[in-house]
């Protein structure tokens, strides 16, 4: 669309009477004018409630402006897709910041981004927050290992709004089993965890692989 195009969507999306709850400006060249303009129509509009931003280059620059808008106390998003935006642990820390106040989110995804363990430590942080009921979490292939799990797990586990965890392509290893089996037993809430593509080894993933039929309806992807 380029900047033009992308501008005059925004513009739109800032009128007061626009009503529009679901937006998917994906892989549209949103340069710093356009993030820009983009935050200021996410700060005067009401009913958006459904974000998609994946495949488009943001980076942790641009991220931080959209934090400025998330951080808006009448920010009503439920859900927000930054898949593969250029994000960083870096810039992890503007985006998880506004995230801790908005009670809100229901479902996150920051898959394909290079989070690392101290970017999804700090998304553990904004997810300790009481208020926070967050049901769908996606961490696909975000650089996470056993020390960055260790706190993630800790916390989901008192989140009985978990409904789904997406945890591939990572770095986890048969250390992280013993965590992720109480997660699985405990949180009655949890129907689907993707645990494919991470560095178990063959006994790791026969202790998983059982957990599947523990309750009608989970699904457990080793």
């Amino acid at each position: 669309m380029g900047y033009s195009g992308v501008k005059l969507v925004f513009l739109a999306l800032g009128n007061p009477v626009c009503k529009t709850q679901k937006l998917w400006p994906n892989n549209v060249g949103l340069t710093d004018s356009g993030a820009e303009d983009f935050v200021s129509s996410l700060s005067t509009n009401r009913s958006l409630t459904e974000l998609y931003l994946s495949l488009d280059e943001l980076g942790d620059s641009r991220v931080k402006l959209v934090s400025a808008a998330l951080r808006n106390p009448e920010c009503k998003i439920e859900k927000l897709w930054m898949r593969n935006v250029g994000l960083t642990d870096s810039g992890a820390e503007d985006l998880t910041s506004a995230l801790s106040t908005n009670p809100s989110l229901t479902e996150l995804d920051l898959s394909n981004n290079k989070l690392r363990d101290s970017g999804v430590k700090l998304v553990s942080a904004a997810l300790r927050n009481p208020e926070c009921k967050i049901q769908k979490l996606l961490l696909w292939r975000v650089g996470l290992t056993d020390s960055g799990a260790e706190d993630l797990i800790s916390v989901l586990s008192t989140k009985p709004s978990l409904t789904w965890l997406d945890l591939r392509e990572n770095s986890l290893t048969d250390r992280s089993v013993p965590a992720l089996r109480r997660l699985i037993l405990t949180l009655q809430s949890l129907k689907l965890i993707w645990l494919v593509g991470n560095r178990f080894s063959e006994t790791g993933e026969k202790e998983l692989e059982p957990l599947r039929g523990v309750r009608p309806g989970l699904e457990v992807a080793v």
